[in-house]
């Protein structure tokens, strides 16, 4: 019996060809390179140096601006009936007090043309005995003076007057001679006429000038700092009227209260008072006459053990031997 071949499939067989191959050829043969975007190439370090940045010079913090000057200002003198005789007086202690005031302008009514004149003369008297530069101006309204007619004159005043700010306010109430009565004596007309006058007078200036003097008052905050016994600018000063009676001393104390109701948080840097306080003359220094001392005729002063003040040393040295040989006798 003849042997059966048996035939094995091929897929069986080992190829010769990979046999003679290395373990791991193949995988040789495979590209191991990666394709990467473009955007995520690695970069390579650059050699060139990066150059530092440019070290900052310390400069010096600006200088700060000079404190302003207070600027030149006005005082506008109100008179509400014939001129007061002490407003001389008050002008002259605002003048030395408060140094920025170039210009005195005084507003009162046209009946008093002939006093208000005589006050403008008074004025330039008083700029030549202080030798200060001063002008003087007077503005004339109808009695009463109205509370518009004076907001139209002050107006007209700064217009003409450039840059120049309003200061002080000086109010000057006339004095009315009256008999002392009863109040409840007192017709409610006659009552109403003095406090319109009076008290209803001033209120009608502060709503014309306050609002100016704020100005000032702000610029003043920003200026060089005033000697202590500077007058505080701007301010707004009245007299007080002195006529007798009941009535009269309402007013007064009216008045009074107006004043502290002006001063309030908002107008802290404007000065409300009286004329008789914030602008009295300041005393005159009493001038001490010295003693002059009495040498004595004989080298001796029998009044006094003291030797008198002036003598020579040699003078003193001369006495004081005297008197031990005197005492030795």
């Amino acid at each position: 019996m003849s042997a059966r071949k048996i035939q094995i499939p091929s897929i069986y067989t080992r190829d010769s060809s990979f046999s003679s191959k290395r373990p791991g050829s193949s995988i040789s043969s495979i590209s191991t390179q990666r394709s990467v975007h473009p955007s995520v190439q690695p970069t390579r370090a650059s050699t060139t140096a990066t150059p530092a940045a440019p070290t900052a010079v310390p400069t010096a913090a600006p200088a700060a601006p000079p404190p302003a000057t207070p600027a030149t200002g006005l005082l506008v003198l109100i008179t509400a009936g014939t001129p007061n005789a002490s407003l001389k007086s008050y002008v002259k202690t605002a003048l030395t007090k408060g140094s920025s005031i170039t210009e005195v302008v005084v507003l009162g009514e046209q009946k008093h043309e002939q006093a208000l004149k005589q006050l403008k003369v008074e004025m330039y008297g008083l700029a030549g005995a202080m030798k200060r530069e001063l002008g003087v101006n007077v503005e004339y309204g109808q009695a009463p003076l109205s509370e518009e007619e004076i907001r139209q004159h002050l107006t007209k005043v700064l217009d003409r007057t450039g840059r120049k700010e309003l200061h002080g306010v000086l109010i000057d109430l006339s004095e009315e001679e009256m008999q002392p009565m009863d109040v409840l004596e007192v017709e409610p007309q006659v009552l109403m006429g003095q406090w319109l006058r009076s008290v209803g007078f001033v209120h009608a200036v502060a709503r014309c000038t306050i609002p100016l003097l704020r100005v000032a008052a702000h610029r003043a905050s920003q200026a060089v700092p005033m000697p202590e016994k500077a007058l505080k600018c701007p301010f707004f000063v009245t007299t007080l009227k002195s006529s007798s009676g009941t009535s009269g001393g309402m007013h007064i104390v009216a008045l009074r209260s107006l004043l502290d109701s002006l001063s309030t948080l908002g107008n802290r840097d404007i000065t409300f008072g009286e004329a008789d306080v914030l602008l009295a003359p300041e005393p005159e220094p009493v001038v001490q006459e010295r003693q002059t001392a009495i040498a004595p005729t004989n080298g001796w002063n029998d009044h006094s053990e003291d030797f008198s003040a002036g003598e020579s040393p040699t003078k003193l040295w001369g006495m004081w031997s005297m008197q031990q040989e005197l005492g030795d006798f």
